[in-house]
């Protein structure tokens, strides 16, 4: 079962969640945790259970990383510094996602580097003082985070353009592991810049609507990409045999060859 069978069920919840609360509006009680956390759960739940025909690396760690998104999920939810404890969680489910692709990453695109550079500064200047006032240690995780994130975009973007070993350029699989990682990094400038109490429009719709496609792109593009790492290391074998059999036919060719010549 390949991710876009788990399209339905994942895309259902948060149609569901959209209808509870009225348009991803938030409110203040159980229900809305729970809704919200719902969808991102049953997908991690989910790609593990049924993604078998996935290397266990990469269902592994891409499962992790959708568990601790959950779980940041719920936990941005709660009043008593939710966005803090939420970071945690999300940053931890970065790490996890940066283990199914960073290692193939070769050549990092500069020009995407200071775009992205550019962009967190300019947030940074917005959000950052008001930050400071609340608490230093908070604003330091949350930095944290941002770097994680950063990185996340820059490494996806980068093999996508350039490639790696068992990647070509532009491949489809990697930019929508890009995408998803775009647009988890405009969920996320949206979220803290409202939370600082800077006006964005539609802010509730724009935030979680990008964030779940997020979710989903970053799966789908560890998926084929955990695919097609899979069909190449079982072509390895068969072209090492017909390697080996090209090598011994032309030793008995040379041999036969040489035992002519003596004749």
């Amino acid at each position: 079962m390949n991710a876009i069978l788990l399209a339905f069920p994942y895309f259902a919840m948060v149609f569901i969640f959209y209808h509870q609360s009225n348009g991803f509006i938030r409110t203040y009680d159980n229900l809305y945790e729970y809704w919200k956390t719902l969808p991102v759960l049953i997908l991690s739940i989910l790609y593990y259970a049924v993604g078998s025909s996935f290397s266990n690396r990469q269902r592994t760690f891409a499962s992790l990383g959708l568990l601790f998104g959950a779980i940041g999920d719920y936990m941005i939810t709660r009043p008593n510094d939710g966005l803090i404890f939420g970071a945690v969680c999300f940053g931890i489910g970065h790490i996890f996602y940066l283990f199914t692709f960073a290692h193939r990453v070769r050549n990092l695109c500069i020009p995407l580097l200071l775009i992205v550079i550019l962009i967190s500064s300019v947030v940074f200047c917005i959000t950052l003082p008001l930050l400071l006032t609340i608490h230093l240690i908070a604003s330091t995780i949350i930095i944290i985070y941002s770097l994680l994130l950063l990185t996340c975009v820059v490494f996806s973007g980068s093999l996508y353009i350039h490639g790696g070993p068992y990647d070509c350029p532009r491949q489809f699989n990697n930019l929508l592991r890009f995408l998803g990682f775009a647009l988890f990094f405009l969920s996320d400038n949206a979220l803290i810049i409202h939370h600082v109490g800077v006006a964005v429009p539609v802010a509730d719709k724009l935030i979680l609507s990008t964030y779940f496609i997020a979710q989903y792109l970053i799966l789908c593009g560890s998926s084929s990409s955990s695919s097609s790492s899979s069909s190449s290391s079982s072509s390895s074998p068969s072209l090492s045999s017909s390697s080996s059999l090209s090598s011994a036919l032309s030793c008995c060719h040379y041999t036969q060859v040489y035992r002519k010549s003596n004749k």
